[in-house]
């Protein structure tokens, strides 16, 4: 018995260790490829880890930032742990990631959320992507924007009332716009998405809108920790079991309102079928709604697992990120009050003197407005980078990159690169007059990113931040009460302030 033991043992450690060898041999292959780019230090099987560890998380941002102006070809390395990336920061080098048409794969980064979002139209791929896009693409044309449109002034006019009392409570003193505004975006994104009001505003312990902050704040402390990001260890630690538990939350509402829409559907569709009528739809008709025609138009019929999926990502994409621009918007008019002033005189040509609620037609005139926001996203990018999976070999820049390694696109720095933008960190919305972005790279811009993998929701959200930023600033004044200089970041897949948006807020 003992032999037979010993035989078995023997096998099965021959048999681990020639899977190591192998993996090893494949590593140091791959690493000895990537180590031809340039890029800080790195140790076998750690890489970069210890550097990463000893940057606070607060720090992460400007450390990526100072490795970006250290390594200016426009393309460098990190390892974290065995997984590397290959970032690009020039228009030059991010182009052939972006444009391909075969690397759409999301960068391993985004598993860490697909137990929330599963395989939707943000971290699927290949076929399943194309068909998602396909179908999802009808649900933003400009005539269904109107319909949403609706939602967004209602959404806005609550905030107004809501920033109204804060200022009662609290005169003199700035408001954080950040929460204000991360509050007003969800009320519309949900709205918008499921055609269910939350009440974020109003309502600030609401549980859903608590469940959608956590899911990411969870997630992206896992991301560098890399022991965490082992399924089976992540998930028997305190953090992975509330990470768990969070995201049940957060599944059983979207499924509760997709269960409550496909009944109300069907008894729709029943009650019109026995009168011998069309199917009357609802006066307004949500994201979820126009999938569901979309659904039956296509004949591809989702199951509610596929648009819960859908409606979780859209909520995900669609909130913290016009929140954190709508934020930076007002920090950058806050410190530029020649722009406010520019905004005002283009208030009173196209609103006069009327304090009506705007409409869409005057929203659409905003042009000025409009290149204040393009301006915003330039030096504030809300998603500041972007990661693909390498799917095939590559070779740019006379580097080759090889299949698995993750190519990371730092949006934030190709916006303030000085070759494409002179005085990149100066804030002047009439770099996006017509006349100044001739012969620009199209890639020197790209804060929805470019490519068949651009965001389909960029309409939406460019539209929602000039509706809330319209009804904000045709009633007050703002002054930021941090300056340029003193403002730090933080990357939480979304750009973020360390210290907020505080805003003074004084009535005109």
């Amino acid at each position: 018995m003992t032999l037979v033991l010993t035989v078995l043992l023997t096998a099965v450690y021959a048999v681990v260790f020639v899977k190591i060898v192998k993996w090893l041999y494949k590593y140091y292959a791959f690493a000895k490829i990537i180590d031809k780019i340039p890029g800080p230090k790195a140790y076998p099987l750690i890489g970069n880890t210890l550097s990463f560890r000893k940057v606070k998380h607060e720090d992460r941002y400007e450390w990526v930032r100072e490795m970006c102006k250290q390594y200016d070809e426009g393309i460098f390395r990190t390892w974290l742990g065995t997984m590397t990336s290959v970032h690009f920061t020039s228009p030059e080098t991010v182009s052939t990631v972006l444009a391909s048409r075969t690397l759409i794969t999301k960068s391993p980064i985004y598993d860490f959320i697909h137990p929330w979002l599963g395989t939707g139209l943000l971290t699927s791929t290949g076929d399943q992507w194309h068909q998602q896009r396909k179908l999802i693409t009808p649900t933003f044309h400009f005539n269904i924007l109107e319909e949403y449109s609706v939602v967004m002034f209602e959404k806005a006019e609550i905030l107004k009332e809501c920033i109204e009392s804060e200022l009662k409570n609290n005169p003199n003193k700035p408001i954080e716009m950040f929460d204000f505004l991360t509050r007003c975006a969800l009320d519309i994104i949900c709205e918008a998405a499921m055609g269910v009001n939350i009440k974020a505003q109003t309502d600030r312990d609401a549980e859903y809108s608590t469940a959608l902050h956590r899911i990411t704040t969870q997630a992206v402390k896992r991301i560098f920790r890399p022991l965490l990001h082992y399924d089976w260890l992540y998930y028997h630690t305190q953090r992975g079991k509330e990470f768990k538990r969070t995201i049940e939350t957060a599944h059983k509402f979207t499924k509760q309102v997709i269960s409550e829409k496909r009944l109300a559907r069907q008894n729709r569709q029943q009650d019109n079928a026995d009168e011998n009528s069309e199917c009357e739809k609802p006066k307004r008709q949500a994201f979820l709604d126009h999938l569901l025609d979309a659904c039956d138009r296509e004949k591809m019929p989702l199951t509610d697992e596929e648009l819960r999926e859908q409606v979780d990502t859209f909520l995900f994409a669609g909130h913290d990120t016009s929140s954190a621009s709508m934020s930076w918007a007002l920090f950058c008019i806050g410190n530029n009050p020649d722009v406010e002033e520019k905004i005002h005189e283009e208030h009173l040509r196209i609103f006069g003197e009327s304090r009506e609620p705007a409409t869409l037609r005057q929203i659409n005139e905003l042009k000025y407005l409009e290149r204040v926001i393009k301006e915003t996203l330039r030096l504030f990018p809300s998603a500041p980078s972007v990661g693909r999976k390498v799917t095939e070999d590559l070779e740019i820049a006379g580097y080759k990159i090889p299949k698995n390694a993750i190519a990371s696109v730092q949006i934030h720095y190709i916006h303030r690169n000085p070759k494409h933008w002179p005085n990149p960190d100066r804030f002047d919305p009439d770099r996006f007059l017509p006349e100044n972005s001739q012969g620009r790279h199209p890639y020197a811009y790209i804060p929805f990113s470019a490519g068949p993998r651009n965001c389909i929701g960029q309409k939406f959200s460019l539209l929602e931040q000039k509706i809330v930023l319209t009804a904000i600033l045709r009633e007050w004044k703002v002054k930021s009460a941090l300056k340029y200089e003193e403002a730090k970041c933080y990357n939480d897949f979304i750009l973020r302030p360390q210290q907020g948006i505080k805003i003074y807020l004084t009535h005109k």
